[in-house]
């Protein structure tokens, strides 16, 4: 598998998201000057919205609705590829935590519905469970950005390595994991899972994730957004607090890891 015949510069967007849409759309846009020179711009799951399952029932919006809109132009109007992290599409009588991808004229490019719905028993006795609110997606997605193959995945698929060996196995580049990783699980589970799926699929990790605490749940995340290079080496590590980041990915990372240990080329199952 050849590596794409460009570098690609990616900028990571940390939020800490809560009810009110226009304040969370207000706070991206103050972050967007932040990313002058990008690619591709990447935001966390629900960006535009944390609360409750209500919440989510209440604002959720299908594939051609205002949020998606807004990402669209904001991608339209910088030149910039962006990845809605996550919304909550509704579909019908169905709710899917859904991720979009649009291209510099904020055109609509690849949807990917979150497969492996979260579920946490908390330390405090609070019940986390996506399945309340959302439908599994079914299929996984990828995509190509100027040459650079993606497969989309999102937060809790972290857990589950055949999605990723799937997107490797069919030739990806980058692997992106737009996340509302909370911050128990984060703590002892987020480094650590996102540095195996770079290594064990020879790919760039691309994980932006929230931080700061559900205003209705209180459910803290645990921010630490991070890039993690073919090799399994940090090329970005951001903190506990709202912040963006660049990183420019270079494909001889790809080629020089690949060459070195070409276990892609080496699986029998």
């Amino acid at each position: 598998m050849s590596a794409p015949p460009t570098s690609l510069r990616v900028t990571l967007l940390q939020t800490s998201a809560g009810t009110d849409i226009e304040a969370n759309f207000r706070a991206i846009e103050r972050m967007l000057p932040a990313a002058g020179g990008a690619d591709i711009i990447v935001l966390p799951e629900v960006f535009a919205l944390r609360g409750s399952h209500t919440d989510y029932r209440r604002h959720a919006e299908p594939l051609e609705g205002t949020i998606l809109r807004r990402v669209a132009s904001w991608a339209a109007e910088r030149k910039v590829w962006m990845l809605a992290g996550s919304i909550i599409e509704r579909a019908g009588r169905r709710f899917h935590n859904t991720s979009v991808l649009f291209d510099r004229r904020g055109r609509r490019k690849a949807v990917y519905r979150k497969i492996h719905l979260f579920e946490a028993h908390l330390e405090n006795g609070i019940v986390v469970r996506e399945r309340d609110t959302y439908s599994p997606g079914r299929t996984p997605v990828m995509a190509s950005i100027e040459g650079w193959r993606c497969g989309l995945a999102i937060c809790y698929d972290l857990r589950f390595p055949e999605l990723f060996r799937r997107y490797a196995a069919r030739g990806s580049h980058i692997l992106f994991l737009p996340s509302n990783f909370t911050q128990r699980t984060g703590r002892d589970h987020w480094e650590t899972l996102i540095r195996a799926r770079a290594i064990e699929n020879q790919c760039f990790v691309v994980a932006p994730n929230q931080c700061g605490v559900n205003p209705v749940t209180g459910v803290a995340s645990y921010g630490h957004s991070m890039v993690v290079g073919p090799w399994g080496e940090t090329l970005v590590a951001l903190g506990a607090r709202v912040a963006a980041a660049s990183v420019t990915l270079d494909s001889a990372r790809l080629d020089e890891t690949r060459r070195r240990i070409p276990a892609l080329r080496h699986r029998r199952l």
